[in-house]
């Protein structure tokens, strides 16, 4: 059956006359008439492939960008390349390998922070406020009953060493000064120094703990000794 010729409201870019090749495209018959320099603005006719044309309908020669192009045959020839790399020879990295690499990193970014990073502060500004932190002195219970209850009793009485629930004080009731009573000790009494067994945060805690007793008026306390000094922090 012949084509129907094309209503009028059909004619232009669709106008099966107008199908001959562009004079650029690898596709063109040199002996077949191309088309002219195309105008600019309404009306104006774009090259086409030679030969095809459906229903009226042309298929335009647009090649793709150079740059596009080259990035499709750069992805194609890498491919195998990559794959090799990552499953046979071993040149590139996997998820696992890149994961594992990455803890390895952290690892040494934590050790160094860890020998040159800030160390827990011990000034006596933070002494007071490790005196009053009540977290801090909940943590510091367990470790006073381990270690400093055999001398101090279970409630901080007072048993071989001093009542610690009084406003009585023989080495001194600022935080800086027990901090130091707690750290280097007093051998010669019998009470070792605890920055031998002890971290300074948990003798921080400790001294939270002993601040926390004060008035705590337990049973059975050893009688008051030192110097009477209420504790202010």
């Amino acid at each position: 059956m012949p084509d129907a010729p094309l209503p009028p409201s059909a004619a232009g870019d669709n106008d099966p006359s107008q199908t001959v090749p562009d004079p650029e495209s690898p596709l063109r018959d040199p002996a077949e008439p191309a088309l002219p320099e195309p105008a600019v603005g309404e009306g104006t006719v774009d090259r086409v492939i030679q030969g095809h044309t459906y229903d009226g309908i042309r298929e335009y020669d647009n090649p793709m960008p150079g740059w596009w192009v080259a990035l499709f045959w750069a992805g194609i020839l890498f491919a195998p390349v990559y794959m090799l790399g990552v499953h046979v020879f071993d040149w590139i990295d996997d998820y696992g390998d890149d994961f594992a690499e990455a803890g390895e990193r952290l690892e040494q970014v934590r050790l160094e922070y860890a020998s040159t990073g800030p160390a827990f502060k011990t000034d006596e500004g933070a002494l007071r406020e490790y005196a009053t932190d009540a977290a801090m002195a909940e943590a510091g219970a367990a470790t006073f009953t381990a270690i400093c209850a055999a001398c101090h009793g279970q409630n901080g009485e007072g048993t071989i060493g001093p009542n610690l629930t009084d406003e009585h004080w023989i080495h001194g009731a600022a935080p800086a000064e027990v901090w130091t009573s707690i750290a280097e000790g007093f051998p010669e009494k019998g009470m070792p120094p605890m920055q031998d067994q002890l971290g300074e945060e948990e003798r921080a805690q400790v001294l939270a703990y002993v601040y926390s007793l004060q008035g705590t008026d337990p049973p059975n306390p050893k009688e008051p000794q030192g110097d009477l000094v209420p504790v202010t922090l």
